[in-house]
């Protein structure tokens, strides 16, 4: 499986949800943790898939996380949404 399949199957079972959550309950922290190789392109493009525009996660991505130039590190633990 490539980098970016990886990433987007991990995004795709993050935005899934914790199992068992009922609708009273807070939902989990959605967090990704960086691989070798990963940018906010890539880790975007699995949350909106292919047809979507990543740039505006991208955006939210570098905001949320305070993430400068870009520049992510491997094991960089990322929030995906509130």
């Amino acid at each position: 499986m490539g980098s970016l399949g990886l990433v987007a199957g991990v995004v795709v079972a993050l935005l899934a949800g914790r199992p068992g959550a009922g609708a009273g309950q807070p939902a989990a922290p959605r967090v990704y943790v960086v691989r070798p190789g990963d940018t906010l392109w890539g880790i975007a493009t699995g949350v909106v898939g292919r047809a979507g525009d990543p740039r505006p996660v991208v955006d939210r991505l570098a905001r949320l996380n305070r993430v400068r130039d870009g520049v992510l590190r491997p094991g960089q633990e990322l929030r995906l949404g509130p």
